[in-house]
């Protein structure tokens, strides 16, 4: 769990050095769709901004492999393996043992989310895989992304072939979603795009940030937007809550190919 914090946390550094790129290419006009609109002393005080920044992006870098080093640390090292000659007969592994039978699953998800109660998995993190359910798929604003199930674990991610927009979590946990979308703007492409987490009921979770980007960029053909969040229950959550992905644009989007892991912390 602590090495997957300090991904996400890599990950978000990444967003911010892009987004100090993005600063210095509007304050420069070379953003597409913008022209210069700043005098040398802006840009130098925009530049200045960057790079104070950026040092303490540097910091907080040192500080996340220090964090990994010690980490890697106290990981237990593999045990050498015994000379050919000298290793002892090996015992067939023992039964699987006897575990009472789980709940059973509301009628509506009993195909979808309910494992068998015994076999390697057992025990692990739940996690769902889902993608496109169809290709070049119109993505109309407003509209919630359809998906379409490809891998499933546990008992705490369900969905739900029949309404295969949302996907229904366990409020008293911790969740990672990580999406990667191949899509082209349908004309006319102008201004700026958002896809957003829906929460439902609202509150759930803590609130994750929206991916935005340029549609003019999208108008070219097809492009690959890539988007991860955690999700954190809100205090006093009980019971069970839906997410979805959601276009707020003017314009629809064509998407070619989409992928979204949903994995409990």
């Amino acid at each position: 769990m602590i090495i997957a914090s300090i991904a996400m946390e890599e990950l978000a550094l990444s967003h911010i050095i892009n987004a100090e790129g993005e600063k210095l290419q509007y304050i420069l006009g070379t953003l597409p769709g913008t022209k210069p609109c700043a005098c040398p002393q802006d840009v130098l005080a925009v530049n200045k901004s960057v790079a104070s920044l950026l040092d303490v992006v540097a910091q907080n870098q040192m500080l996340l492999k220090n964090k990994l080093e010690k980490v890697l640390e106290a990981c237990p090292a593999p045990l050498p393996p015994c000379p050919p000659s000298s290793c002892p007969p090996v015992c067939p592994p023992p039964p699987c043992p006897p575990v009472c039978p789980p709940p059973p699953c509301p009628p509506s998800f009993r195909q979808e989310c309910c494992p068998p109660p015994c076999g390697p998995e057992y025990g692990a993190k739940c996690a769902l895989h889902l993608v496109e359910r169809q290709t070049g798929f119109l993505w109309t604003p407003g509209r919630r992304l359809p998906w379409r199930k490809q891998a499933a674990r546990g008992e705490c991610i369900c969905w739900n072939a029949c309404n295969p927009t949302q996907i229904r979590l366990e409020r008293q946990n911790a969740y990672a979603i990580r999406c990667t979308l191949a899509v082209c703007a349908m004309p006319p492409a102008k201004g700026e795009g958002v896809i957003q987490i829906r929460q439902t009921p609202c509150g759930s979770f803590t609130e994750a940030q929206p991916l935005r980007f340029s549609l003019e960029r999208m108008a070219g053909g097809c492009r690959t937007l890539q988007y991860a969040a955690v999700l954190s229950p809100c205090v006093g959550g009980i019971g069970t809550a839906e997410l979805s992905l959601v276009l707020d644009t003017q314009n629809a989007l064509c998407v070619e190919r989409a992928a979204m892991d949903v994995m409990e912390l």
